[in-house]
């Protein structure tokens, strides 16, 4: 039979039209245009969603909660760490959590099936990062943030589960949404996250680390944030937990004073940093550091061995041991500061 590129590189040089000159090329034609109309709609990728056009992908997770937290090589855990799931989806329902409202309804276009739109309130912090939608054995994962997404989003329309065939989509079983403030990310051993931004802080890197006295970061999962919009502008660190779980790590962070605008040297201000949210902001105290392998007390060496981070040596002004104490700062005539810290604590944050 012929193939389906050969009867249409005919039709193209035909300008439409085809001579038959037998049966059996009547029979191979009919048979093409079957497989044209009757599969490959069945093997196209599925429509985007209407907001956006983002594509999902098929990936194989199965149902349930925990969609978010999943490792699938390439697409996820999600970088948010907020989960909100709906069991069996029902068509005229609502569903709401942390402001998200998920709306479901039927498709009578092909293929056909159970679809839902999904909207942030407007007075949420909360965005979008991904959303899996299990129907069948599988899932389909819209990828809002990454591989060519159009970044975290705040509502889309028309997402569902795979395709059961050409005219119809797998019924919609689960439906996973991955949500967070913008900024979370993932944290493992010696992995440094960037940010930057226009403003006072123009960039914050972090990185968190194992030393020898708090040695598990593998997998640490945290909000990491610049927020120059807030009074006074400030970065943050908030690591996922009750607060009493300590983090080793190190932040270099870069002010432009001329925002402010600057004026001279006597308008750069020390870093400060406080514990929490709670607690009032203190002066970051210059100390030295205790390198892991010698054991004794060392200035700030920056070309450490991974094996080698430093925890940090008590050297405060109360004689205490430093959560959060700087070992380099530089300023210049432009009005740039650039500062780097160590500290041992859960939820830094540093203005």
């Amino acid at each position: 039979m012929a193939s389906a590129r050969h009867v249409l590189e005919k039709l193209r040089s035909s300008d439409g039209r085809i001579r038959v000159k037998t049966l059996s090329g009547v029979s191979a034609l009919v048979a093409v245009i079957a497989l044209l109309v009757g599969v490959l709609p069945a093997m196209a990728h599925d429509f985007g969603t209407d907001t956006h056009d983002v594509h999902p992908v098929v990936v194989a997770y199965g149902g349930g909660s925990g969609a978010c937290s999943a490792t699938i090589e390439g697409r996820l855990p999600s970088a948010a760490s907020k989960e909100f799931h709906i069991n069996n989806p029902q068509a005229g329902m609502s569903y709401t959590q942390d402001g998200i409202t998920v709306t479901v309804r039927d498709r009578t276009d092909k293929p056909a099936g159970r679809v839902f739109d999904f909207t942030v309130a407007a007075d949420s912090d909360f965005v979008v990062y991904d959303v899996i939608v299990n129907g069948g054995s599988q899932n389909n994962h819209y990828d809002y943030d990454g591989n060519g997404g159009p970044g975290t989003v705040k509502d889309d329309k028309t997402l569902h589960a795979p395709r059961k065939n050409a005219n119809s989509l797998f019924n919609l079983s689960h439906v996973n949404i991955c949500y967070d403030v913008p900024g979370i990310t993932f944290f493992a051993c010696d992995d440094t996250v960037t940010l930057t931004d226009d403003g006072l802080f123009t960039v914050a890197e972090a990185t968190i680390f194992a030393n020898f006295v708090h040695d598990e970061c593998t997998g640490k999962r945290g909000s990491f944030l610049i927020d120059n919009e807030a009074d006074p502008p400030n970065v943050t660190l908030a690591f996922q937990g009750d607060g009493t779980a300590i983090a080793a790590g190190r932040l270099d962070v870069t002010k432009d004073f001329f925002e402010n605008p600057f004026q001279g040297p006597e308008d750069f201000e020390d870093l400060e940093y406080r514990r929490t949210e709670q607690d009032p902001y203190v002066d970051v105290s210059w100390c030295a550091v205790r390198d892991k392998a010698v054991g004794d007390g060392t200035e700030f060496n920056d070309v450490l061995a991974a094996d080698e981070y430093p925890s940090l040596l008590g050297v405060t002004d109360d004689g205490g041991d430093a959560i959060s104490c700087k070992v380099y700062e530089e300023e210049d005539a432009t009005g740039i500061q650039y500062t780097v810290v160590y500290f041992e604590l859960e939820d830094p944050q540093w203005r």
